[in-house]
């Protein structure tokens, strides 16, 4: 997301707030790099999000296929 639509998101236009925001609701997001910087959210989370739909965070890997057969 763009300053601009995570500002309007968040209702604030500082970074550091911008992150305390997404935090304490929850929010999946990157934090800056470096001061100054923004959050970083994909839209494609936002959308969901906002939609009411709730993201899944991360599915855990299967690597069941590789202790499969002779050991």
């Amino acid at each position: 997301m763009s300053r601009e639509e995570l500002s309007a998101l968040t209702g604030t236009m500082q970074p550091k707030r911008m992150s305390v925001w997404l935090e304490s609701r929850g929010w999946v997001h990157e934090p800056p790099a470096r001061r100054g910087d923004i959050p970083k959210v994909l839209r494609a989370y936002r959308d969901a999000r906002l939609s009411g739909i709730q993201p899944e965070r991360t599915k855990k890997a299967n690597y069941s296929f590789m202790t499969a057969g002779s050991l």
